[in-house]
């Protein structure tokens, strides 16, 4: 098990067998750590060829102003298309929610669940798709003029 410490959060991930990288977030989750985070935690996971993050935030506090479209700023381009799905309590849901509202608009892919189940289904979901589209991508620019 590997481990990200960032100011007051940190967070302890491991693959799992799919592919997928299984991280935990604890402590205090801020704008001043919340993106320096992530951040880390997707590339981490991209070096090692994950397919997407599955993040619990169960165990931490979360305390973030209204998220927008430029807080994504620190997710390099090339990386995101990689999905994350976002395990929280229900009290945290809105909140996250609207971060997977302002992630879809500034082209990353974010999906809040309160079942670690359901977002393991819809990260697998994600991943197959994500697959077949770069299998698909470069038959049809071969095949263009």
């Amino acid at each position: 098990m590997d481990r990200i410490d960032c100011g007051a959060a940190s967070a302890v991930f491991d693959f799992a067998e799919d592919g997928i990288v299984d991280a935990r977030m604890t402590g205090l989750v801020v704008p001043a750590n919340a993106g320096t985070l992530s951040g880390l935690l997707l590339s981490a996971g991209v070096e090692r060829g994950a397919a997407g993050v599955l993040c619990s935030v169960e165990k931490a506090l979360v305390a973030l102003p209204p998220i927008d479209p430029k807080h994504y700023g620190y997710v390099p381009p090339a990386l995101r298309s990689v999905p994350v799905a976002v395990v929280v309590h229900p009290e945290q849901l809105a909140v996250y929610e609207q971060i997977a509202q302002a992630a879809a608009v500034s082209g990353t892919i974010r999906r809040a669940f309160l079942s670690r189940e359901l977002a393991q289904e819809w990260l697998r979901d994600q991943a197959r798709a994500l697959a077949a589209n770069r299998v698909w991508r470069p038959r049809e620019n071969r095949s263009s003029p």
